[in-house]
């Protein structure tokens, strides 16, 4: 093979390299929000690094600051969760350097509880993710999650009768 010829395939196994690994975490976004949204706590864990983090930043007359740290914590917290849900997130705007790699993920979510009286209750969220991702061997994982919100209400759905 000649030097041109070398350059150009070393050219093109970087491209290929780095729309795999742009797959890849656009994949793990897929995977965040199809775990999530199902409550299964110990899938969702499993795509953040051992010690990974998840935080949201808290707006005015939110409860407690949401700060998960560790997969078995993760794991708890997804699980836990009284919502079914569903997100609809954004294709991410990613930047890579090496083995890591940040994006903004913007969002919207909408949760729903039932009470004991039967009533439904929405939480609706739009905002954005700031999330740190790390390679670890073959794949991306999420390091720290970060959400941002722009608005975040809770209100009860009101249903008409069907005859």
């Amino acid at each position: 093979m000649s030097g041109n010829e070398s350059e150009t395939m070393a050219g093109f196994e970087r491209r290929l390299r780095a729309a795999e690994d742009r797959l890849a975490i656009c994949q793990l976004e897929g995977a965040y929000s199809t775990a999530y949204d199902g409550a299964k706590g110990a899938e969702w864990a499993a795509l953040f690094t051992e010690d990974g983090i998840y935080q949201g930043r808290q707006l005015e007359g939110m409860g407690e600051l949401n700060f998960v740290q560790g997969r078995e914590a993760l794991a708890a917290f997804c699980s836990s969760s009284p919502l079914t849900c569903i997100h609809y997130l954004n294709v991410p705007d990613i930047s890579f350097d090496g083995d890591d790699a940040t994006a903004r993920v913007n969002f919207s979510f909408r949760g729903f509880r039932t009470d004991s009286y039967g009533r439904v209750h929405v939480t609706e969220a739009e905002g954005y993710y700031d999330v740190a991702y790390r390679r670890d061997g073959d794949k991306w994982l999420i390091r720290r999650r970060f959400t941002v919100y722009f608005q975040r209400g809770r209100g009860q759905m009101h249903t008409a009768a069907v005859h």
